[in-house]
């Protein structure tokens, strides 16, 4: 990676505003603490405004030249996504990954930055603010898991031998009916499938072997390009359904990405789970 980048300054970030900002806020939120959006599944928080109010500069100052395209500022300013476009860096935010989640109390919830060059994601982080864990992932360099006392874990996913071994996560949003009714009838040939409603909760859950694929239909940015970095960098795979790799400068949608600790188990997935 020739873009020189502190790993642990910007870890450094994420620990102060998941300790001095998120936490403060969790399960102390007032009802005019909380929005919906675009729709009531889709929530904003005093939190999550503070969070990325908070990173955006900082990010910024540690790469001269370099943009902040956060969740919250592309709501207000849609166009902002077209900086992931453009060459150059950029870094994603997403103040509060699982907003709902936190809203209500429950601990699935993340907070995300990835460093973006040319449209390619280069580094990563999720901070999981309950626990105080981070995960760091650098193109070509690895993964690695920080714990709360300073240590370092470097990250391999297991292989499981078999489809009947694997245990995943699917977000599609339903919005391809014919897919969901093939994995309906066919997900009893895995070892089974939840939902966190926290892209950031499940990426470190494939990193660490804990399920060993994803699938995602509404593949916004700030949500995936963290994670798949992390996936790839302990060992795994990320790509869209239709073969093509997945690239954080990719439009929404389009054919959904799978996510899978190694080529054999995606192609095992892809088979005999999700092809017609």
């Amino acid at each position: 990676m020739t873009t020189s980048i502190d790993m642990q300054a910007v870890a450094d970030l994420l620990l102060e505003v998941g300790r001095d900002i998120v936490m403060p806020r969790f399960r102390c939120l007032r009802a005019e603490d909380v929005a919906e959006k675009t729709s009531h599944k889709d929530l904003v928080t005093v939190a999550d405004e503070e969070a990325e109010a908070f990173l955006t500069p900082r990010l910024e100052a540690l790469l001269a030249g370099s943009q902040a395209v956060g969740e919250e500022a592309v709501g207000r300013n849609p166009t902002l996504m077209g900086r992931l476009r453009e060459p150059g860096l950029s870094w994603l935010i997403d103040p509060i990954d699982g907003t709902a989640s936190f809203a209500v109390g429950s601990p699935f919830f993340a907070t995300m930055v990835a460093l973006v060059r040319d449209g390619d994601a280069v580094a990563s982080w999720i901070l999981d603010p309950p626990s105080g864990r981070l995960y760091m992932a650098e193109k070509g360099a690895g993964a690695w898991l920080r714990e709360p006392d300073g240590s370092l874990h470097r990250l391999h996913m297991p292989s499981p031998p078999s489809l009947a071994h694997l245990s995943g996560v699917a977000n599609f949003g339903i919005s391809d009916r014919e897919l969901a009714r093939r994995m309906a009838y066919r997900i009893d040939q895995t070892a089974g499938m939840l939902n966190l409603r926290c892209s950031g909760q499940e990426y470190p859950a494939m990193a660490l072997g804990q399920i060993h694929w994803g699938i995602y239909g509404r593949n916004i940015p700030w949500d995936h390009a963290p994670g798949t970095l992390l996936v790839c960098e302990a060992g795994g795979i990320a790509r869209r359904l239709n073969g093509q790799d997945y690239r954080a400068a990719d439009p929404p949608g389009g054919s959904p990405l799978v996510a899978a600790c190694g080529e054999d188990q995606w192609n095992w997935l892809k088979t005999g789970i999700f092809d017609p």
